[in-house]
């Protein structure tokens, strides 16, 4: 069985989970996890207009089938569609690329208080000394780390979590 796997971390145009997730470009939640060959991404899932952003603060995930990126939907909905993939996860990816990640911080907490395997990655020039308390609650942790090594980062992690991954293929 595949892990299912959450990519914690700040979302933003052209997002550095589209490199590791073939088709999450326009997936919502309601479309359900996208199954690729190593695991199953079960999410943040979010939306964004053509230009750049689904507008509105806050307004990073896709939620529920009445919400479309074009309609208003709340806090709470993003809230609880994470918690849910949150709690169903195996591994929980973080890439920390900037301090004020409060978001993602509160999603490695949940993941720590649930005892998930959590793999903190921290982006070059990201101190890892100013977030000792999760890293070093965290199965593993990776510094200095650029875009293109999340894929490599990736399928080692995978392994870890689930050996006979490795023998599924690329991701």
């Amino acid at each position: 069985m595949k892990p299912r796997v959450y990519f914690a971390g700040k979302i933003g145009k052209n997002d550095w989970r589209h490199d590791l997730v073939p088709g999450l470009r326009g997936h919502e939640w309601k479309d359900g996890p996208i199954v690729t060959n190593s695991f199953d991404y079960i999410g943040p899932f979010f939306v964004a207009s053509n230009h750049g952003g689904n507008h509105g603060p806050n307004r990073h995930g896709a939620v529920g089938d009445e919400f479309s990126f074009n309609q208003n939907y709340d806090q709470q909905d993003v809230i609880d569609n994470n918690n849910a993939s949150l709690d169903s996860a195996d591994m929980v990816f973080a890439y920390i690329t900037a301090n004020d990640c409060y978001g993602t911080l509160i999603e490695v907490g949940w993941a720590l208080a649930k005892h998930m395997r959590v793999v903190m990655l921290f982006a070059l020039g990201i101190p890892v000394d100013d977030f000792w308390y999760s890293a070093m609650q965290s199965a593993a942790v990776h510094t200095n780390v650029h875009e293109c090594c999340l894929p490599r980062l990736l399928a080692s992690e995978l392994q870890k979590t689930n050996p006979s991954a490795a023998n599924a293929g690329a991701i």
